[in-house]
C-alpha cells in the first residue's frame, strides 16, 4: 500500500470528515479512502429515470398490471357538443 498526504485542508472539512467518519464507525483514514474510492468509481451505466424509480420497488410490488377497482358505475363521459 502507499501513502497520500494531502495539505492545506480547511480546518471545517476536516471536522466534517471526523464528524462523518464517527457516524459510520470509522477511522478518519477509513473514511477518507471511502469517500475517495466512491469519488473514482466509474459511474453505473446511464439508466432511465422510470428504470431507476422501478429498481426501487421490492420484487412484490413490481409487475405491468395496474389493476384499479372502483365501486361506483361507470359514468358516461361528458358531452361538450
Amino acid at each position: 500500500m502507499t501513502d497520500l498526504l494531502i495539505r492545506n485542508v480547511d480546518p471545517k472539512l476536516k471536522r466534517e470528515l471526523e464528524k462523518r467518519a464517527r457516524a459510520n464507525g470509522r477511522s478518519l483514514s477509513e473514511e477518507a479512502k471511502t469517500l475517495l474510492e466512491r469519488g473514482t468509481a466509474k459511474p453505473a451505466a446511464d439508466v432511465g429515470f422510470g428504470t431507476k424509480l422501478f429498481s426501487m420497488l421490492p420484487d412484490e410490488f413490481r409487475g405491468d398490471d395496474l389493476v384499479f377497482e372502483v365501486d361506483e358505475p361507470v359514468r358516461k363521459p361528458p358531452d361538450f357538443e
